[in-house]
């Protein structure tokens, strides 16, 4: 729980550690960005001993590039690595496997749908087809109107075309569905947990901006190894891990409390 709605007060020697693709992600949640500056700014205080930025590059990307080198300039410890982009088959992820699956059946069922409506739709065009027509001696025209009767079979036709090509997006989608995609990824656990554990010496409190689950663990460590843990996060962003922490070691911080001074 948040302990506190006032800004971070840094008593002892601080690492502070920011997992910047997690940051970066928080905006849509927040209805707003924070800046690394800003961070930056907040946080120079002579208990910090360091403040490390993770940020994966993307080469060639400008943007990307011009990032670190603005974010080292600053004076971060900018930790950086290649983006790789990854090919992610929806339904071969155990996360998506049922979802993909019962979507497909969903969808397999609407084509047979659409397939016997269709079929029922021709036959009743046929014989729509063999009704006597008008210009024929036994036509009844109390029975039969043509007007209106070419009325119904354009109708039935324009529906038969619709079916069929739902029937035709219908499968294009499922081809979709089994194309793989790509997906971005460059993790930082590994390396903000390496350098949280190979520092530990240096520092009584991990100041971690990232609320990612992966932390849990590193977390846990820290806290049995008798230093204080201060978790910023965004609402959304925050791993279910952590509520099972009661330590007064352990401190969660809303990022929102401290808006005025990090917003961009």
């Amino acid at each position: 729980m948040e302990k506190q709605k006032v800004k971070l007060k840094i008593k002892k020697r601080t690492l502070l550690l920011i997992d910047w693709a997690n940051v970066y992600g928080w905006r849509k949640n927040l209805g707003w960005e924070v800046c690394p500056v800003k961070i930056y700014n907040y946080f120079d205080r002579p208990k910090i001993i360091d403040k490390r930025l993770y940020h994966g590059v993307e080469i060639k990307q400008t943007k990307s590039e011009e990032f670190k080198i603005d974010m080292e300039s600053l004076g971060y410890s900018v930790i950086s690595k290649e983006v790789k982009w990854t090919p992610v088959t929806l339904e071969k992820q155990n996360h998506f496997k049922k979802i993909v699956k019962n979507l497909f059946d969903i969808l397999d069922k609407v084509k047979n749908t659409n397939s016997e409506i269709s079929n029922k739709l021709y036959g009743l065009i046929k014989k729509i087809e063999k009704l006597p027509d008008s210009e024929n001696e036994n036509y009844n025209v109390e029975e039969i109107n043509k007007d209106k009767l070419n009325k119904i079979l354009n109708l039935i036709d324009e529906l038969n075309v619709q079916l069929k090509n739902l029937n035709t997006d219908i499968s294009k989608l499922q081809i979709n569905l089994q194309k793989p995609v790509y997906r971005r990824k460059c993790d930082f656990d590994v390396e903000i947990t390496k350098d949280a554990l190979n520092m530990i010496n240096d520092y009584d409190t991990l100041l971690l901006f990232s609320g990612d689950g992966d932390y849990f663990a590193l977390t846990e460590n820290l806290i049995k190894k008798g230093k204080k843990v201060i978790l910023v996060f965004a609402e959304g962003h925050k791993g279910k891990e952590y509520n099972t922490i009661s330590n007064k070691l352990f401190y969660e911080f809303s990022v929102r409390n401290i808006k005025n001074s990090v917003k961009k």
